[in-house]
């Protein structure tokens, strides 16, 4: 099994990830060891962009948003590429990197995108971060619209669609544990 979590900043996915991974004894990816098990084969040159989630020049990303609707498999890009053969078919949960669309064909995915009310994600973040409410609410802002532009250019989809994923919650209103125990109840429901 595969869980791929995408989120909204501030939304509490590192901790549903590793409630997650503990519960099924299974690894938990978030950006930084992706980078580093790319590091450790020597491909982290050529995947740095796609793990910094780095907004794109606004030309390319056009020319990029236009070339994926044109001949869009799937993983066109070899950073894409590049991650699912990192994986390959083992278990785990990934944060974040088009997870859910990257391992779309898997039959053993659960893809899970998790949300929150902007006022509450930028208190968690103001919180977590140690920031002003006025840094943390253009923190979350720049972050959600990296997240959308990224995944935009690598996916040509539309980051947070509900058809894209599996299950969607509002993780800020349910809180890190119950959102963990959702999922595995949907896992547990669907007999994966």
């Amino acid at each position: 099994m595969i869980i791929t979590i995408a989120r909204q900043c501030g939304c509490g996915a590192l901790e549903v990830g590793k409630l997650l991974a503990a519960h099924y004894n299974i690894p938990f990816y978030t950006r930084q060891t992706l980078m580093q098990m790319a590091k450790d084969k020597g491909l982290l040159a050529g995947m740095h962009d796609f793990f910094e989630e780095r907004p794109m020049d606004e030309l390319m990303f056009a020319i990029s948003a236009f070339k994926n609707e044109e001949e869009n498999d799937g993983t066109t890009h070899h950073s894409m590429k590049l991650l699912a053969d990192l994986i390959g078919d083992r278990e785990c949960v990934i944060i974040g990197r088009c997870g859910n669309h990257i391992f779309r064909h898997r039959p053993d995915l659960v893809s899970v995108f998790l949300k929150g009310a902007f006022k509450e994600r930028a208190k968690a973040i103001a919180e977590h971060e140690h920031l002003s409410m006025t840094a943390a609410e253009e923190f979350v802002r720049e972050t959600d619209d990296s997240r959308v532009r990224y995944h935009k250019y690598y996916t040509g989809l539309t980051w947070g669609n509900a058809d894209d994923y599996d299950i969607c919650f509002d993780s800020i209103r349910l809180g890190t544990e119950k959102t963990a125990l959702f999922i595995e109840e949907y896992i547990k429901d669907i007999r994966l």
